[in-house]
């Protein structure tokens, strides 16, 4: 029987139109190599970028974090760099768009995370990272749009404009933070990758505590209740955050 089985070739064991598939290939596109070469041309954009901002804005950038996390520095004497604020905010919003999208690409592909794409494993790489690109371009669109048809109906213009802004400069301290951080998790593997990550959720959330409290501040000052702060936050806070997580979550 074993002499027997031998003489038989596999077209006609598996039929005419049967192929043998290399064990390579299934393996060959893991982890960061499944996302190209384009991907890490991206990635040396957004680390020039920063180096760019980090070199010509450090003064700024120093002032503002310490601003926000002591009492040494004084948010109020920022008219000093009123001429920068701006160019700042420009820069750190087009490298914040640019990284988070990155991020969310190479998260669907390392294996602690990629669990939580489930979901949206169907799509590719590049098309997990449009999608990325455009929630995050429509959240900030929608928000900056909402605060002002409040800031129109009640009357309050600067106050809605100040609230934006006090969320732009917390979103520029969370991207230059979180940059060096989010590189290595963009370029790296192993444990080298998972202590960036985990690293970078600690300082995301000390960050965003501080913005809540600056939040809040404002509110008491431009005579706000605590209702419309919790309003606020509700809204334009935790809403869009919760409808980006809705798909992860369910799968």
């Amino acid at each position: 029987m074993e002499q027997t089985l031998n003489n038989i070739s596999a077209e006609e064991l598996f039929g005419t139109t049967s192929r043998l598939v290399e064990q390579v290939e299934s393996n060959a596109l893991a982890g960061i190599a499944s996302l190209g070469g384009a991907y890490q041309a991206a990635t040396g954009v957004v680390a020039l970028l920063f180096i760019f901002i980090l070199v010509r804005y450090f003064d700024l950038f120093r002032h503002l974090v310490v601003s926000s996390i002591s009492k040494q520095g004084n948010r109020s004497d920022i008219h000093i760099y009123s001429s920068e604020l701006k160019n700042i905010e420009i820069f750190t919003s087009l490298m914040g768009v640019m990284l988070l999208s990155l991020l969310i690409m190479r998260l669907s592909v390392f294996e602690p995370t990629r669990p939580f794409f489930a979901p949206l494993l169907p799509l590719t790489g590049w098309e997990i990272g449009g999608v990325a690109l455009a929630a995050t371009l429509a959240t900030m669109f929608g928000e900056r749009i909402m605060l002002y048809v409040v800031g129109a109906i009640s009357g309050r213009n600067d106050a809605c404009n100040t609230i934006w802004h006090v969320k732009i400069l917390h979103f520029s301290i969370i991207i230059i933070l979180l940059a060096p951080l989010s590189i290595l998790v963009l370029l790296t593997e192993g444990i080298v990758a998972k202590l960036a990550l985990y690293t970078s959720v600690a300082v995301c959330s000390l960050t965003l505590i501080s913005f809540v409290k600056e939040t809040f501040l404002l509110f008491r000052a431009q005579r706000f209740s605590i209702f419309h702060w919790i309003l606020y936050l509700c809204a334009l806070e935790f809403f869009p955050l919760s409808l980006l997580l809705a798909p992860m979550v369910r799968g």
